[in-house]
Order: C-alpha cells, then structure tokens, then sequence
C-alpha cells in the first residue's frame, strides 16, 4: 500500500506549479533584470517545466556538485537553483534574464550607488528572489 494516493500526488504537482507560476510573475514584475512575455500559456508552460526541473534534474545537479558542497560545508547550494533558472530560460525562450543597472538609492545621508549587475549576477539575483518568493508562499499556504 502507497503512503500517498494519487490524487495527493496529483494536488502537491498542482500546488506546485502555481507556486511557481506566482514566483515568476512576481519576480518578472518586481525585478529589472527578469522579464517573460505576457502570455498566460507561456507563464504555465514554464511553471509546469520549472516545477519538472526541480524535480528531476535538481537532484543529479545536487549530485553532481557535492563534493564541492561538502568541501564548502553548503555555502554552494545556491548553484543549484541558478543552474535549473539558467535551464528554464534555455527551455523556454520568452522567459530572459538580461543586464541592467541599478540607479541608485540615497536618503539622509544613507546612499547605495548605482550598481551594474551583469547577466549572470541578474541571473543570480532572480534565483534568490525565486527562491524567497515560493518559500514565502508555501509559508502562507502552511498557515
């Protein structure tokens, strides 16, 4: 007898994929150096194919960067998330990640000067807030 039936699968495969949907939407609005094409088909195109990456492949990519994540003691499990983004913009070509500038922010003496972040650092960037953004909602949907 399986511990899950299929319809629980069928609901945790769902949940999922809207999670990441919302993820991308969110980041694609809120941060410059990611952008996709306003379709709706495109968006849950990608949320079904993000969600099939981090569950297939981020496993052999984890695999695969052990060693160094042992070495480090997981300061480089951050890669893995990188590298199934970077994935996901090579499957899907309307999702981008692009270079951009940051313009700056200054208030009361307080200033962060203007910053360029190259297409790997945007890349970088878009996995965090990805990453933050679906752990916020799952959070939520614990609650």
């Amino acid at each position: 007898m399986t511990k899950y039936s299929n319809i629980d699968i069928m609901k945790k495969l769902l949940r999922t994929i809207f999670v990441n949907a919302v993820s991308l939407v969110f980041v694609a609005n809120f941060f410059p150096g990611f952008s996709f094409d306003s379709n709706l088909l495109i968006l849950f195109l990608a949320a079904f194919v993000f969600t099939a990456i981090n569950f297939y492949i981020k496993p052999i990519i984890k695999l695969f960067l052990l060693p160094v994540n042992l070495l480090t003691l997981g300061m480089f499990r951050w890669i893995t998330g990188v590298i199934c983004l970077f994935l996901l913009t090579v499957i899907i070509p309307e999702f981008n990640i692009k270079s951009f500038d940051y313009e700056g922010f200054a208030l009361e003496g307080f200033a962060i000067p203007v910053v360029h972040f190259s297409i790997i650092f945007s890349l970088i960037a878009s996995s965090f807030f990805i990453s933050m953004t679906s752990s916020f909602i799952y959070w939520l949907l614990k609650k």
